[in-house]
């Protein structure tokens, strides 16, 4: 069965957004559950335990860092139901559709290194096929795709050969998504998309001569020190050496292996431990603020701000809440196995991160559930 990773439409994904329980700027009483450690971060396990246990949820991870210092950290549950290995605070959770924005910060480093510019066509980075766009895709930009406003559809499924290079597959994807009409006027209006992500990862591709792949491990996990970051299924195949997806069915969680094609890794194949997720959404808090300096001010600016009358700029939902002091980023990512959210106040240096090995149901409630009484414990 063929995987996507989560492609909310605009309102279902911003209602989701408004409707948290931690929306709100002031709270009462603070989580529960919190112990400090020898290295100072708080352990958190019994928290991240008592809604695991709650909601009958495999396992339930969560963390908090502040201005690049690791706040706290929980893990709690198994890696797949049925069997008894339990999760770590160091296990490697799959985080879909939250993979976007590091797709987009790299887009961020190839722009300022001048391999391409925000409003370069799709027509100009592949000549030898633009004739056969459709003619409203041929002046779709960078941008448009980044910010989902390229009219492209939420999905395709053709990727040619699995066996081919993936690279090859990419532009396969984009031959099929391109050859056909836009779902709706490119530049009009958001429309969730991750046939969007995939060509952008296309056009990175293209100006580089390298795999999204090992772009983004270069660029990215490498500077930021995320030594556990990979693509695909955290756990080897048959084995349950890190956690597993599971799917809700019949009103029970199931254990799932697998993920989306490999194809599809710019809107959505990365996994990687709670610890080295913090990293990169720190490096969103603190913008250029200190290093890696991986950009310059500008361009998180940039990465950061929605278009007029939009909420979505690039590779974040953009919201205000009163306990980040104004403007925060936030995104949701799901293979529609795993589900991960994340919130970070860049004005208050906060990051906060939720996640299961499991989707469907109501696992982002849960989530939010999680984040709240975070919230309530650092940020208020």
């Amino acid at each position: 069965m063929t995987r996507f990773a989560r492609r909310p439409n605009r309102r279902a994904f911003l209602g989701w957004a408004a409707a948290s329980p931690f929306a709100l700027s002031a709270f009462e009483g603070l989580a529960e559950g919190t112990r400090d450690v020898a290295d100072g971060t708080a352990d958190i396990t019994s928290l991240v335990e008592s809604h695991r246990r709650e909601h009958g949820m495999p396992s339930v991870a969560a963390g908090v860092m502040k201005d690049g210092k690791l706040l706290a950290l929980g893990a709690s549950g198994v890696r797949k139901l049925g069997d008894a290995t339990p999760v770590t605070a160091d296990d490697k959770y799959h985080i879909g559709s939250c993979t976007k924005a590091m797709t987009a910060t790299l887009a961020g480093m190839l722009v300022e290194e001048g391999k391409f510019h925000w409003s370069q066509t799709l027509a100009e980075i592949f000549p030898e096929r633009a004739a056969k766009m459709d003619n409203r895709y041929r002046g779709v930009t960078l941008e448009l795709l980044l910010s989902h406003r390229s009219g492209a559809p939420a999905n395709g499924s053709n990727y040619g050969d699995p066996k081919s290079p993936v690279t090859e597959q990419r532009l396969r994807y984009l031959d099929a998504i391109t050859q056909r009409s836009p779902q709706i006027e490119p530049g009009t209006q958001y429309l969730y998309s991750n046939a969007g992500y995939i060509m952008a990862g296309a056009m990175m591709e293209r100006v580089t001569g390298k795999a999204w792949e090992e772009l983004i491990k270069a660029r990215l996990f490498d500077p930021l020190g995320m030594s556990s970051a990979g693509f695909g299924p955290p756990s080897a195949p048959g084995e349950v050496n890190q956690p597993w997806g599971h799917v809700w069915k019949d009103g029970k969680f199931e254990p799932r292996y697998g993920d989306n094609p490999a194809a599809l890794g710019p809107a959505g194949t990365v996994h990687c431990s709670l610890w080295d997720y913090l990293k990169f959404a720190d490096l969103h808090a603190a913008g250029d603020t200190r290093p890696p300096h991986l950009l310059k001010a500008a361009t998180f600016a940039k990465l950061h701000e929605p278009g007029p009358n939009q909420e979505y700029a690039l590779g974040w939902l953009v919201a205000e809440r009163g306990w980040g002091k104004g403007r925060v980023l936030t995104h949701t990512g799901s293979n529609t196995m795993n589900f991960l959210v994340v919130w970070i106040a860049p004005k208050v240096g906060l990051s906060f991160v939720a996640t299961a090995n499991a989707a469907g149901g109501k696992v982002p409630q849960y989530l939010d559930g999680v984040v709240g009484a975070l919230v309530r414990q650092y940020a208020v």
